[in-house]
């Protein structure tokens, strides 16, 4: 009896002693910077690799673990193993939001363009329409045909009035140029850098707010805005973060104004009610809002 009571113990044991492996999810869609893979093992350690990498390790802590996998334009497997036990999750590809270089442009412009005195604002404005104005009627001018010696002499006549037009924009672009300069340094500091590495990694970071971005070479995967709660008390304090906000709207293809609507609801129902504020769309851009209790979070999706 002694001996079949010690061996059933031991069976028992050895039970307990097995290794363990689960994941909460196998399959993980995109985020703006990073999906979170949780899991549960019975083991001190968790190995994994990522589309067949080099091998890292993750410790568990009161049987749980976190992996955070930073998200790409392609999909990935990552494989996990303890003592034998193995799981496969694959993490689903991020929808590129738009081209670095250009969003880059329009947020540097419009942002020194804010900066500027009023009266040098609207002159910078009624250029830029200007000069569109000049484009427009060049591509149309290039395309038109001279079947004749009239019409072609009217052609000439329209080229050199758009020479005349262009050299004119020129001389108060030149004029405009001092104030522009002035207007660039006093915002340096908040302005996108030219050439950022690709990964994930800050772009504009001051006391006001941070400027994160996932990018692959020039295509830009997602990005994360953060704002200190308390930055966003007082009216004063909010005007800098709607400016950044609506910027930064309408360089990666959104409408600013629908966005700040949105945002509004949104922030007035996160007031009222405990639960995550939803999720918007503009133009086929996605705007997901999130809170702590130190900061607000606003993450740009496809």
């Amino acid at each position: 009896m002694l001996l079949c009571t010690a061996a059933s113990l031991m069976l028992i044991l050895s039970g307990c002693g097995k290794p363990t492996l689960t994941v909460s999810d196998h399959h993980l869609s995109a985020n703006a910077l990073a999906v979170t893979l949780k899991g549960k093992s019975n083991q001190k350690q968790v190995d994994y690799t990522v589309n067949g990498g080099a091998k890292k390790t993750v410790k568990t802590n009161s049987g749980a673990f976190v992996i955070s996998v930073p998200t790409k334009d392609y999909q990935q497997t990552v494989k996990l193993k303890a003592d034998g036990k193995r799981q496969t999750v694959s993490v689903a590809k991020a929808d590129v939001v738009g081209s670095y270089q250009k969003m880059r442009t329009s947020y540097n412009q419009a942002l020194t363009g804010a900066a500027l005195p009023k009266k040098d604002q609207e002159l910078a404005q009624g250029m830029a329409k200007q000069a569109a104005q000049l484009k427009k009627q060049a591509a149309e001018l290039k395309s038109s045909k001279a079947t004749d010696m009239a019409a072609m002499q009217e052609k000439a006549q329209k080229a050199a009035a758009l020479q005349k037009q262009a050299a004119k924009l020129k001389q108060t672009q030149a004029q405009l140029a001092p104030a522009m300069k002035k207007a660039q340094a006093s915002v340096k500091d908040q302005l996108l850098p030219a050439n950022p590495k690709s990964g994930i990694h800050n772009l504009i970071s001051t006391d006001k707010m941070t400027l994160r971005a996932n990018l692959a070479g020039d295509k830009v995967l997602g990005m994360a805005m953060m704002v200190p709660v308390s930055s966003l008390k007082h009216k004063k304090d909010l005007k800098p973060f709607i400016m950044s906000f609506s910027i930064l709207t309408d360089s990666v293809g959104g409408n600013a104004k629908h966005v700040l609507k949105e945002f509004q609801k949104s922030a007035k129902a996160k007031k009222s009610t405990s639960t995550t504020a939803p999720k918007f769309h503009s133009n086929g851009i996605t705007f997901s809002l999130g809170y702590s209790t130190s900061t607000l979070y606003v993450f740009v999706t496809k």
